[in-house]
């Protein structure tokens, strides 16, 4: 019965953040249709997207979680000094990965989207909406390392409930600069 109601939470947030993701990316769409603006900021949300993967959802929770769930079997001090442990390390990091490609910014744009560097303005405005967009790894790999350890111990609706908060944050941003940009 555990599984079947844990299943069940998972796969409801799941399914409402899939639909959420699917209205955001509408409101995108209708928002900054196809162009100039939709390409630089295309480019700025894919670069923290990318690094997420390795750092939020993939590779590190992949180390993490089996090596945590090992630690738990020793007693909740352990695996309280492992995650301390991996918690500091994760945030220095990650705060001086952000730190460092914030300020290299242009050349890292540069690299990721070598087709803007011939149009000035967009990829100022690349350069711009990337740097407001890439402390967004630092918190959502944060949040990720705290949902693996809710998922660790069987916790899984607010972990799955996170990305929800995420999409209602977008879709409430892009209301709202439209509403601003109207006025």
């Amino acid at each position: 019965m555990n599984l079947i109601k844990s299943t069940g939470t998972f796969g409801f947030f799941t399914i409402i953040s899939r639909l959420l993701g699917y209205l955001r990316d509408i409101l995108i769409a209708i928002f900054l249709g196809a162009g100039f603006l939709a390409d630089a900021f295309f480019v700025a949300f894919r670069i923290p997207n990318t690094f997420r993967r390795l750092f939020a959802e993939g590779t590190f929770n992949a180390a993490f979680v089996p090596s945590y769930a090992a630690e738990i079997t020793k007693g909740k001090k352990s695996s309280n000094e492992f995650a301390n442990a991996i918690f500091n390390l994760l945030f220095l990091s990650l705060f001086f990965l952000v730190l460092l490609i914030e300020i290299f910014m242009p050349a890292f744009v540069s690299l990721i989207a070598p087709g803007f560097t011939d149009d000035k303005s967009k990829m100022e405005l690349a350069v711009l909406l990337t740097r407001i967009t890439f402390p967004f790894l630092f918190f959502i790999s944060l949040a990720s390392f705290f949902s693996a350890i809710l998922n660790s111990h069987n916790k899984f609706a607010a972990a799955s409930a996170a990305p929800i908060i995420l999409n209602l944050v977008l879709i409430s941003i892009l209301i709202f600069s439209k509403k601003l940009n109207d006025e």
